[in-house]
């Protein structure tokens, strides 16, 4: 390290935060967490020699290399931290100077034998559309509103069910990295860097959330991964569970990952991005994983996204259901004439007789 890297490191030994660290210096919180990042990484020896005698400080440079000697040639290649582990720990600072939020004010009467659900697909935040492309301009700021207006209306409409989901169905962010790439490669149209679009992600999320606790008497928070936020959707869910930690009436899963899963009373509740396998297969899945649960109910739903249009069928004894997403279209939907229109909807559920009512709203 340098004399400077090591007065910083030194520093954050002493405060223990790195935030703080970046307060005390005036320095970005990012260039501080490099900093403190590369002097908790261990270097092999040799490796150190090579850069000294190369004249080269900074290892964040260096990812691969030779090792000459007069007996050998070695081929070496420095590990890199896993990207959604830095990232959850960036929001994790981020959120540790956040004071919980008190408990929020609700409804008085609830019917208990009901449950409404909230299935927020393909919301894409960050996704960049021009209007002249594809009929519709879209943006982040743009995508967060049309988020909270639609859940508002939603919410207005539903009745007073003492439980109330919001289920966060994959794709709540068009990118996963500032790579700007799906998993694959393809070349995704983004607005704005990752860390900005995570933040309007927990900002639209949190106003979704906080109305749906005025009007149920507990609303558990479900967030599932997506092909689009692989990584990233785990940054969004460390901070609701941050916010809401210390509110009894919110509850946000922990373990959620690819499934989510539900019982209440005869009715099972099961979602999947819709992504990795069609609908058959998803429903022998839940019967083979959840056994019990399938035994004890009579009504069973399983919601899935991923191709932004509606689709419902029924498969053996499930009712499945492709919901359209929250995102308008994208320039290739536009260029490959898709036409599937924007929706949300309040999905409610009795405990004895299954789905009762439901909500939808165009976007």
């Amino acid at each position: 390290m340098t004399p400077r890297q090591r007065e910083i490191y030194d520093l954050f030994q002493k405060l223990g935060n790195k935030n703080e660290v970046a307060r005390v210096t005036g320095m970005d919180a990012r260039e501080v967490r490099r900093i403190i990042k590369r002097a908790e990484t261990h270097i092999d020896p040799a490796i150190a020699d090579a850069m000294d005698g190369a004249g080269l400080q900074d290892a964040d440079l260096l990812h691969s290399g030779w090792l000459k000697t007069e007996k050998a040639s070695l081929y070496f290649k420095l590990p890199k931290d896993d990207l959604a582990q830095d990232m959850v720990e960036r929001v994790r600072e981020a959120m540790d100077g956040v004071k919980a939020i008190p408990e929020i004010q609700k409804d008085q009467a609830h019917d208990e034998d009901l449950l409404t659900v909230y299935p927020i697909f393909d919301v894409h935040l960050g996704m960049r559309a021009n209007k002249g492309e594809t009929g519709e301009a879209y943006n982040t700021e743009i995508a967060a509103r049309r988020l909270v207006r639609g859940i508002t209306n939603c919410i207005a409409s539903a009745p007073s069910s003492k439980f109330g989901v919001i289920l966060v169905g994959g794709d709540f962010l068009h990118h996963n990295d500032n790579t700007n790439t799906t998993q694959s490669g393809h070349v995704l149209d983004v607005d704005t860097r990752i860390d900005q679009t995570i933040e309007a992600a927990v900002d639209a999320l949190t106003a979704a959330i906080e109305l749906a606790a005025t009007k149920h008497a507990t609303v558990l928070v479900s967030i599932i991964k997506g092909n689009h936020d692989r990584d990233a959707y785990l940054a969004v869910r460390v901070g609701m569970a941050q916010r809401y930690r210390e509110n009894p009436r919110i509850e946000v899963q922990k373990n959620s990952g690819d499934f989510f899963i539900m019982e209440f009373g005869l009715c099972l509740l099961a979602a999947h991005h819709g992504d990795k396998a069609k609908a058959a297969r998803l429903v022998m899945h839940l019967a083979s994983e959840w056994p019990e649960v399938w035994g004890r109910t009579r009504f069973r739903f399983y919601f899935t996204g991923h191709l932004h249009h509606a689709k419902m069928q029924d498969i053996g004894g499930v009712q499945v259901e492709q919901l359209r997403a929250v995102t308008p279209r994208d320039a290739h939907a536009a260029s490959s004439a898709y036409g599937a229109q924007s929706q949300m909807q309040a999905i409610t559920f009795h405990k004895q007789r299954g789905e009762i009512s439901r909500i939808k709203v165009s976007l």
